[in-house]
């Protein structure tokens, strides 16, 4: 946009310079700082395809968009809420005032998997705007036209599972955007199958494995494959078709594909490994 709102730059980076530090000290194994990282700079890349095929990405769509992936996995945090009391272990579930979860001794910022979007979604209310429905300034005096409301519907479509619901079936919106840039930012990382580990161990911590049926580390990657084309796949056509448009965002997919290609091939190097054993 050049200078067009360089303020909005401004602004972001500041928040970003903050949020990124707080996910610095997360305790979660996998949904971290990098992880959000990742997701932003694949966001990124599919606005930039957007624009390049499109042509019609304000620079509010750009800091609406952004914020709503730098915040989106931001509810990890345990602490980050105004309602959270980390003395007695209670944190504000972020659906409704005073609504407050009880963690277990010991847990990390994971045991809040179940809550983390709507603590995310708080937190955008409360980090950008207080109480006002849109921040009308920054510390400089420019004029900041932020809608809170708009960044928590882009967060909201992120819900993984996706809810059974038409609501969240759109995969071109910005919300829709927001889902593809979360899925193919940590997806496409050339280290994902290495931190499935990570991943199964907050699975864990939650009692999803018992509902995925993975009983070791191993099974996250060996149901990588399936997972990828039955449930991950058909949220992404919008986001693959811009990423196509760029040299980055192609590198990108280029590497998710390469991650199911892996995950398929040590899957069948496993069984077939299993199948001899089983037959000596």
């Amino acid at each position: 946009f050049g200078d067009e709102k360089e303020h909005y730059l401004t602004f972001f980076l500041s928040a970003m310079d903050t949020i990124i530090q707080q996910l610095g000290n997360s305790t979660a194994l996998y949904h971290n700082a990098e992880h959000t990282i990742l997701v932003v700079l694949a966001g990124q890349e599919i606005l930039y395809g957007k624009q390049m095929s499109e042509g019609n990405v304000s620079p509010e769509d750009w800091l609406h968009y952004l914020l709503a992936l730098l915040c989106h996995d931001v509810g990890f945090l345990r602490g980050i809420c105004a309602q959270d009391n980390a003395r007695r272990n209670c944190y504000h579930t972020g659906r409704k005032d005073k609504d407050i979860v009880l963690l277990p001794q010991g847990c990390t910022d994971a045991s809040l998997n179940p809550h983390h979007v709507d603590r995310s979604q708080q937190f955008v209310a409360e980090f950008v705007q207080g109480r006002s429905p849109v921040m009308r300034q920054d510390n400089l005096g420019n004029k900041l036209d932020i809608d809170v409301a708009r960044i928590q519907a882009y967060i909201e479509r992120t819900r993984f599972p996706v809810p059974d619901d038409w609501r969240y079936d759109q995969t071109g919106d910005y919300p829709g955007l927001t889902r593809a840039a979360d899925l193919i930012g940590q997806l496409s990382d050339p280290l994902y199958l290495q931190k499935t580990t990570a991943l199964f161990y907050e699975f864990e911590e939650i009692g999803a494995n018992t509902v995925l049926g993975y009983h070791c580390p191993d099974d996250v990657w060996l149901h990588y494959p399936q997972f990828f084309r039955n449930v991950v796949y058909p949220y992404l056509d919008a986001g693959l078709l811009y990423l196509g448009e760029t040299i980055g965002g192609q590198q990108l997919v280029e590497q998710l594909y390469e991650n199911v290609i892996a995950a398929e091939y040590r899957r069948r190097e496993r069984v077939s490994t299993t199948f001899v054993q089983c037959c000596s």
